[in-house]
């Protein structure tokens, strides 16, 4: 009988022993958090959306396609929907709401690296990271699709919790008509208090911060403001939905905010304010995405704004502004400009105002459709300082409409406008620093022009740095060829 060597017997027990072993589950297992939508709604007709298999609920949500200012415009709607998961998701979408069988799509913003599958009119692609994702078919913007992929939740507050205005499943409204549950017209919150939204609830409603301060909004629902008419509308009003004035201490995260009727997240006067993963969808006349006047120590971050005006917007209305810094977001901006900071920079008649230390970091500009992408528009006496934009990809620099010559890809100006307070005096702007900007797309696949102009000799725009600014694919070396015109009062421009 033949001996087996020592060394072919070890071969022979570990194959046996990787034999008898079960099958070991994958190492990072799909976590996948779905929900369901209200049963007083109905999913959209316009997308059909699955993850891994399970199909969605997708909200129409409004949006307006115009690019002009119109007071009586009527929103169309677009369709959205959210889940929250861990680990990778494979996405099939289905239009059947659309004109045209589906040709070709776009997953954006670019940066996600996603070539979608594109076969027999059904998109379908993998996603492993929570944020944002805009699927666009047959490039054109109509009946683009929102997936908000969130991280899954975390610290959900205890409904029980006396401290806790906690809104469970459903779709809760003002009147009281209907199956439609019922809430108060606006909830106010006081010091120490939380909201939460679950995650298929639909709050038609507004939420106060009036002079409070450790308040927390969160959760994974849907605060929508479709039940009002637009603002300017006879017999109605600004219906904020997330209106924080004078407070302190306030946390929101995770939340969407859908079809208001104005401005959308507003912060006036407040301090110590932390936004994440906010999204803002929004197609009615002054729908400003994120919008803060007067405040100090806000931050932003992994949020969303598509707007029908303002999306990122900096003001005075009663005192400074300092410290307020908007980080890894992105940007649709349908009319007006994606980052703003005026026109009211003294709207309060303060001593010496100034709008200093603010940060635009890594923000994409999905589209922007109207006026300038990064704009600074000092319409009053503030003194306008320390100001830094840095990583800024705008993926369709569009800039179209009813705005006259005001095309530019950058804007800054001390001047008289419509919204000026203080008519008499001037003020300045100084120590601008855009670091990391590339356009990918114009409209006309041309250059932008882009514009500063001062006031005065003592109402200058001093020491502006465009560094490592690249457009369609060619670096920027001089003001010349980035089509920089400024004036006289204007001085230490710089293209590096």
């Amino acid at each position: 009988m033949k001996r087996t060597t020592p060394i072919l017997m070890l071969v022979l027990m570990l194959l046996l022993t990787a034999w008898m072993m079960p099958a070991t589950a994958e190492e990072n297992p799909t976590l996948l958090t779905l929900y369901e939508g209200p049963k007083t709604m109905t999913t959209s007709a316009t997308a059909k959306v699955t993850a891994n298999g399970n199909a969605l609920f997708v909200y129409d949500v409004m949006v307006n396609h115009e690019h002009i200012w119109n007071a009586n415009t009527q929103p169309t709607t677009t369709p959205m929907t959210y889940f929250d998961f861990e680990g990778k998701v494979r996405i099939e979408v289905e239009m059947p709401g659309l004109p045209d069988k589906v040709e070709s799509a776009a997953v954006i913003p670019q940066s996600w690296g996603i070539t979608p599958e594109v076969k027999d009119g059904k998109v379908s692609f993998m996603i492993t990271e929570p944020g944002q994702y805009t699927v666009v078919f047959n490039d054109n913007v109509n009946k683009a699709l929102h997936i908000f992929a969130n991280p899954l939740e975390t610290d959900v507050p205890d409904p029980d919790d006396p401290n806790v205005y906690y809104i469970p499943s459903g779709e809760w409204v003002i009147d009281e008509g209907g199956t439609k549950m019922t809430v108060m017209d606006a909830i106010a919150l006081e010091d120490g208090q939380t909201l939460y939204i679950s995650g298929d609830a639909v709050l038609h409603s507004i939420i106060s911060v009036n002079n409070a301060k450790n308040v927390r909004i969160c959760g994974r629902g849907i605060i929508d403001g479709s039940d009002y008419d637009a603002w300017n509308q006879p017999g109605s009003y600004a219906r904020v939905p997330i209106d924080l004035n004078h407070a302190k201490d306030v946390t929101i995260d995770g939340i969407i905010v859908a079809n208001s009727n104005c401005w959308n997240v507003n912060s006036y006067s407040s301090k110590h304010v932390e936004i994440n993963n906010v999204k803002v969808i929004s197609g009615r006349q002054n729908g400003d995405g994120f919008t803060f006047q007067s405040c100090t120590d806000h931050t932003v971050t992994n949020s969303f704004a598509r707007t029908w005006d303002d999306s990122l917007v900096i003001k005075n209305y009663s005192g400074s502004t300092k410290g307020i810094t908007f980080r890894n977001m992105q940007v649709w901006t349908d009319l007006a400009q994606s980052m703003e900071i005026g026109y009211e920079t003294d709207k309060g008649w303060t001593l010496d105002p100034e709008i200093s230390d603010v940060l635009f970091e890594n923000i994409t500009v999905l589209y922007n459709f109207h006026k300038p992408v990064i704009s600074i528009h000092n319409s009053d006496d503030a003194y306008v300082h320390a100001i830094v934009y840095r990583n800024i990809v705008v993926e369709n620099a569009f800039m179209q409409g009813d705005n006259g010559n005001n095309k530019e890809l950058i804007e800054m100006t001390l001047q008289n406008s419509a919204w000026s307070t203080v008519k008499d005096e001037f003020g300045s702007i100084d120590d601008v620093l855009i670091d990391g900007m590339t356009v990918l797309r114009t409209l006309d696949g041309k250059v932008p022009a882009s514009r500063l102009s001062g006031y005065g000799e003592d109402n200058r725009i001093t020491n502006v740095t465009l560094r490592n600014v690249t457009i369609l694919g060619e670096k920027m070396t001089n003001l010349k060829q980035m089509k920089l015109r400024y004036d006289d009062y204007c001085e230490g421009i710089v293209v590096e």
